[in-house]
C-alpha cells in the first residue's frame, strides 16, 4: 500500500502512543497471543505427526521435509498478501480473515488419506496461517506502550510456545485414543476467536488516524509492492535478514526436532511430547524476559547475547546421547532461540512507517521465509543421507548471524516513536 503521491504527504507529528497499559491495548494484546497460540498449534501438528505419517505411508523424510517447504513456499502467498490488505483495509478485518480461513482449512487437513492430500490441504491451510502472524505483529507494534513495546512484542510471540506446548499435550491425550487425525479435527476451535475479535477490539487507532489524514489530503490507498524497497530499501533488506536469519534456523529446528529426539535418539513418541511440552512451557517467560531486557537495555546487545551462546548449544545437541543431557541442553537452546524470537521479530515491523507498514512488513516477511523454508527440506535430505544431528551445525550458523547484524547494522528502535509517513523522521 502506497499513495498516488508519498512525496505530498504532510509530514506531521507521530501520533503519540501511551507509556501506560490500558485496557485496550492490552486486550489486543491478548487476542492477537491467543491468534499467534493457536496458529502455531496448527503448524505444529504435521512436525509432531512425522514420525507417524512416515511410518504410516511408507515414506521417507526427505518427502516429510519436502511437503514442509512446499506448503510454506505456497503460504508466502498469506505472508504477503494479508498484511498489505491490513494497510488497504484495516488490521482488524485482515486479522479476522486470516484467522477463520487457518480454522476451516485445519480441519480439512484432517481427512488426507496420503502425502499428496497433505500437501495440497497443509499448503491452503498455511496461506492464512502464513497471514495470521504480521497482521497481528502490526495491531501489538501500533497498540502497545511505546515504552514497553518490545515487551509486548516479546509476549505476542510467547504465544508460539504456548500453541506448540498446546499441540504437544494436545498429541500425548488424543492420538493414542483416536489417532493423529484429531489433532487436525481440533484445530476447528480457533474461528470461534474471530467473535472475540469482532466484539472486544476495535481498530487500530494509529492506522485510523493515518487514514483519516490521507482522506484529508486527497491521497488513495493503492497497491504499490515496491514502495518499501524504494523508499526504505536498508530499512527493506535488513527486515529481510532478520526474518531469513530467525527462521531458517527456528523452521530446521522445530521441524525436525521430533524425529530427532523421538526416532534419532530412541526416545519414543511419548518422552518427546513431554519433553517439547516442558520446553515450550518454559519458551513462554523467555519471550517476556527477553522483550523486557530489550526494553531496559535495547535489542543491539541483549539478541546477541542470546543468538551466540544458542549457536554453541545447537551444535553440542548434536553431539550428546543421553536422555538426561538431551533434555537439559535441549532446555536451554530452546529457551535462547524463542526469547529472542519475538522481540527480533517484532523489531522488523518498527522501521516503516504506518502508511506503508504492512507492505514492509509483508514483503520483506515473505522474502526471507521464502528462502528460510528450505531449511526443513535441507535438512530433510541431511537426515536422510546422514543423520539430524548433522545438520544442526548449520542451523547454528544462521543464527549466529544474528549477532552481527544486530550490533554493527540494525538500527535500534527500542522505545523510540513510531512514524507515520513515508519521509518522516523517527522521533
Amino acid at each position: 500500500m502506497s499513495t498516488a503521491s508519498t512525496a505530498s504527504v504532510a509530514v506531521t507529528s507521530p501520533v503519540a502512543a501511551s507509556d501506560r497499559w490500558t485496557r485496550y491495548n492490552a486486550t489486543v494484546l491478548t487476542i492477537c497471543i491467543l491468534g499467534w497460540a493457536f496458529d502455531i498449534y496448527e503448524a505444529t501438528i504435521m512436525q509432531l505427526v512425522t514420525p507417524i505419517l512416515i511410518k504410516e505411508w511408507g515414506i521417507t523424510p526427505a518427502t516429510m521435509g519436502t511437503v514442509t517447504t512446499i506448503s510454506r513456499w505456497i503460504g508466502l502467498i498469506g505472508t504477503f498478501a494479508f498484511p498489505v490488505l491490513a494497510d488497504l483495509y484495516g488490521r482488524k478485518p485482515a486479522l479476522i480473515w486470516a484467522i477463520l480461513g487457518y480454522s476451516i482449512f485445519t480441519g480439512l487437513t484432517g481427512f488426507s488419506t496420503g502425502w499428496i492430500m497433505l500437501l495440497i490441504f497443509s499448503s491452503i491451510t498455511r496461506i492464512a496461517l502464513a497471514g495470521e502472524n504480521p497482521v497481528g505483529m502490526l495491531m501489538v507494534t501500533e497498540t502497545a506502550p511505546t515504552k514497553w513495546r518490545a515487551t509486548a512484542l516479546g509476549g505476542l510471540v510467547g504465544g508460539y510456545p504456548f500453541g506448540y506446548m498446546l499441540c504437544s499435550l494436545a498429541a500425548l491425550v488424543v492420538v493414542p485414543l483416536w489417532g493423529w487425525r484429531s489433532l487436525y479435527f481440533l484445530g476447528i476451535l480457533p474461528a470461534l476467536l474471530v467473535l472475540w475479535i469482532r466484539i472486544g477490539i476495535k481498530e487500530s487507532p494509529r492506522y485510523e488516524r493515518v487514514t483519516a489524514q490521507m482522506l484529508k489530503d486527497g491521497l488513495k490507498k493503492q497497491l504499490d509492492i515496491l514502495s518499501p524497497a524504494r523508499e526504505y530499501p536498508r530499512e527493506t533488506l535488513i527486515a529481510s535478514l532478520v526474518y531469513f536469519f530467525y527462521l531458517f534456523t527456528w523452521l530446521g529446528w522445530s521441524a525436525w526436532m521430533p524425529f530427532y529426539l523421538a526416532t534419532e535418539k530412541k526416545l519414543g513418541f511419548q518422552t518427546m511430547g513431554s519433553y517439547l511440552s516442558i520446553w515450550m512451557f518454559c519458551a513462554i517467560f523467555a519471550y517476556w524476559i527477553c522483550g523486557w531486557l530489550c526494553d531496559v537495555f535495547g535489542r543491539r546487545w541483549v539478541i546477541p547475547a542470546f543468538a551466540i551462546p544458542a549457536s554453541g548449544l545447537l551444535i553440542v545437541m548434536g553431539q550428546i546421547d543421553g536422555p538426561s543431557s538431551l533434555f537439559w541442553v535441549g532446555l536451554a537452546t530452546n529457551f535462547l532461540i524463542t526469547g529472542s524470537f519475538g522481540t527480533g521479530l517484532g523489531y522488523t515491523a518498527e522501521l516503516f512507517p504506518t502508511q506503508i507498514r504492512g507492505t514492509g512488513v509483508g514483503a520483506s516477511f515473505t522474502f526471507g521465509l521464502g528462502v528460510a523454508s528450505l531449511a526443513p527440506m535441507i535438512m530433510g535430505w541431511i537426515a536422510t543421507a546422514h543423520s539430524v544431528a548433522a545438520g544442526l551445525p548449520l542451523l547454528a550458523c544462521s543464527f549466529l548471524l544474528l549477532a552481527p547484524l544486530f550490533v554493527w547494522f540494525a538500527p535500534d528502535t527500542t522505545r523510540k516513536e513510531l512514524t507515520d509517513f513515508v519521509g518522516q523522521k523517527a522521533g
